[in-house]
């Protein structure tokens, strides 16, 4: 039928040939993830979560925040001095089949220290990893109605 699109392929089987499961199953992926959630969240890297990134890895997020390893516990100081209660939830991600690329989502819950602001933020990040470590951090989400983007002082 002209106009139609052709129905979606719904195999999800990497094009390696790893099945998906596998890639899901492997804790590693999963161990990643919950490090860098708890290196925000704790504000300490007592979970080694530095060394999932690459010297030369980059952290970028709207509005031109682009952060290196070496850069990012002070970064994450920083932004705790103006917020708390964070809490994070991640709710869904993927791999590709060699293990090179993730995608996910998470919900980034937090407060303003300031006034008692509290929101929830809805994040898409997607990662480069090269053998097994971050390289690309890149983080998109829309800062309307985010307490960390919404000051106080400006409205």
């Amino acid at each position: 039928m002209p106009g139609v699109p052709p129905p979606l392929d719904t195999d999800d089987t990497p094009a390696d040939d790893t099945p998906a499961d596998d890639v899901r199953a492997d804790g590693r992926i999963t161990a990643l993830l919950e490090r860098q959630m708890s290196l925000w969240v704790s504000n300490r890297d007592d979970v080694g979560a530095l060394a999932d990134w690459a010297p030369d890895g980059v952290l970028t997020a709207p509005r031109g925040v682009r952060v290196t390893p070496e850069e990012l516990l002070g970064v994450i100081d920083g932004w705790h001095r103006l917020f708390t209660d964070l809490r994070i939830e991640l709710t869904s991600w993927f791999a590709s089949g060699d293990r090179s690329r993730l995608a996910l989502e998470w919900e980034w819950h937090v407060t303003r220290r300031s006034d008692g602001a509290r929101s929830t933020t809805l994040d898409a990040i997607v990662v480069d990893l090269r053998d097994g470590r971050i390289v690309r951090w890149a983080e998109y989400f829309d800062t309307f109605g985010s307490v960390e983007f919404d000051d106080p002082v400006d409205t």
